[in-house]
């Protein structure tokens, strides 16, 4: 996992982490009564986590012959529908986000995290020839 392509990948996930945990902490500042203020960062954070394991899982399957490579990026794309499944659990029944505002913000980083692992795996695919 040392070649350019998967560093490139996971400074990339970093850069839309940090940019996500930069608008949350704007949002706050501008209109304190917009976001509830329990666990957003923690829910950034744990997209972040999902997609970095995803993005593991897939880059160490990846490159092999291509049947491993078909598994991989399947495993991969289960094992992060389930920790954002997890992730999901916890932020809704153990931190008691049911605001609309708090579903909205889990639905746009479940969706911005889930594109970028996509796109990211469907780049790397088109390389290969498979």
């Amino acid at each position: 996992m040392t070649s350019p392509v998967p560093i490139k990948n996971l400074l990339s996930l970093l850069g839309l982490s940090v940019i996500f945990i930069i608008l949350i902490l704007s949002l706050n500042a501008a209109k304190p009564s917009l976001l509830p203020g329990r666990g957003e960062l923690m829910l950034t954070g744990g997209f972040a986590i999902s997609a970095l394991a995803s993005i593991i899982v897939f880059f160490r399957g990846a490159g092999k012959n291509p049947e491993t490579s078909v598994f991989a990026t399947l495993i991969a794309l289960g094992i992060k529908l389930l920790l954002s499944l997890v992730l999901a659990l916890l932020f809704f029944l153990v931190l008691k986000n049911r605001d609309t505002a708090s579903v909205i913000l889990f639905f746009i980083l479940y969706l911005a995290f889930t594109v970028f692992v996509i796109l990211t795996f469907l780049s790397v695919l088109k390389k290969m020839s498979v």
